[in-house]
């Protein structure tokens, strides 16, 4: 009998350890996983065929659009106004300058630029462009590691060394309630223009189609 339970102990002490292993394989692997990509010329691994840009193209047109154009023609009550913006022009140079300029005020933070995030959000009703106005745009948002994270947008500008800070504990000073309720925030609504404004490291200025 005492042999059995020895038995027994020695492969349940082997299971504990075939399984921290294991684990620890997975954890390992996770932190690989967020590795800087290396950057060259070839195809990058996150390209994607025709086929699936077909099917994508067609999940939208047949589902979100349809929500987004009906609300476009509610929105401005013209039927000659009513197809919300399906893409985004961002000319390459000024992306290019862009990306230049993250990189350089999170270096002087010392603070590691691990990418952009980009929100979907939509240019107010008072807008200087009438045209835009209601119609669906971007912000870009550079990226940290914070806390176990290596993704979250943060505000290079107004982080401090080492030491980057979110985005939205700026952006909730100008904010509505129903944009602080959501997590990746929107645009900053006219209302709050009692309040002085600040710069940002977000773009936008992006050109739409439509309506150009």
């Amino acid at each position: 009998m005492k042999k059995i339970n020895k038995l027994l102990l020695l492969c349940l002490s082997l299971s504990i350890v075939l399984i921290s292993c294991n684990d620890d394989k997975k954890h390992k692997k996770g932190i690989r996983d967020y590795k800087e990509n290396k950057v060259s010329s070839k195809r990058p691994s996150n390209a994607i065929t025709y086929k699936e840009m077909a099917s994508m193209f067609h999940e939208y047109d047949t589902g979100q659009k349809l929500v987004l154009d009906k609300y476009r023609e509610n929105y401005t009550g013209d039927a000659n106004d009513a197809v919300e913006t399906v893409s985004h022009f961002y000319e390459i140079n000024q992306l290019k300058q862009y990306i230049k300029y993250l990189e350089r005020i999170s270096k002087e933070k010392e603070i590691k630029l691990t990418g952009v995030r980009i929100f979907s959000a939509a240019y107010p009703k008072n807008y200087s462009n009438k045209s835009l106005r209601g119609r669906h745009t971007l912000i870009f948002m550079p990226t940290a590691k914070i806390g176990e994270k290596n993704n979250v947008a943060f505000e290079p500008l107004y982080s401090t060394n080492n030491n980057p800070i979110k985005f939205t504990e700026f952006l909730h000073k100008y904010s509505s309630k129903e944009t602080q309720r959501v997590s990746r925030a929107s645009m900053i609504p006219f209302f709050q223009g009692d309040l002085e404004d600040m710069d940002s490291s977000g773009t936008n200025r992006l050109e739409t189609n439509p309506p150009n």
